[in-house]
């Protein structure tokens, strides 16, 4: 039987899209993609609470205590997550405590820092121990936790640099997030606007 060049060139066409047909009847179905954590990274959402360590500035091992943020519900959280040996977490330290000295008689606001357990420069992991020397340096008057594992950071609010800011409503949802150096003005609107808002 002579074929047509045309035929020539549709017969493998039909046979590869045949194949491919059947490859794909008898492959099992991939499975369902599996629910991810639940994380703060956009506004109105619910923050993820968490306990975890309070730091002391005092020794031995830094830590004492614990605190949840679901037990500040009802006031506007103001929450930084950093690292001890961040140069932006250091150069916005004494703003910060600026901010904090405005607001700490208002009883609708807390200021709340998470410390976390990332690497710095020298390649070692911070450390409660960091965390509170970074208290004692600058004189921070609002409390500070340490996410050892690091698991509220990087899974739970998916911060990927530091400093980064939350502003947390009194219901719990986010209001709204910052990331990097902020100034004051900018950080002291959102906190004013979620204390109007709620």
């Amino acid at each position: 039987m002579h074929l047509s060049r045309a035929e020539k060139i549709a017969i493998p066409i039909i046979l590869i899209v045949a194949v491919w047909v059947v490859y794909s009847v008898v492959q099992p179905s991939a499975p369902a993609p599996q629910p991810t954590a639940t994380t703060a990274s956009s506004s109105g959402s619910l923050a993820p609470d968490f306990t975890l360590p309070v730091v002391s500035p005092n020794g031995p091992n830094y830590l004492t205590g614990q605190i949840s943020l679901s037990s500040f519900r009802g006031k506007v959280v103001f929450l930084e997550f950093m690292e001890p040996w961040c140069p932006h977490c250091q150069h916005m330290a004494p703003m910060l405590e600026d901010m904090y000295t405005k607001y700490q008689n208002n009883p609708n606001v807390v200021f709340l820092s998470v410390a976390g357990p990332w690497n710095g420069p020298n390649g070692t992991p911070a450390s409660a121990k960091d965390a509170a020397g970074f208290i004692s340096t600058y004189g921070s008057g609002w409390t500070y936790v340490y996410d050892s594992s690091g698991t509220v950071m990087n899974t739970e609010y998916g911060v990927n640099s530091t400093p980064t800011f939350f502003i947390i409503a009194k219901s719990g949802a986010v209001f709204s997030s910052f990331q990097g150096e902020q100034t004051e003005d900018t950080l002291t609107a959102a906190i004013n606007n979620a204390i109007n808002a709620s």
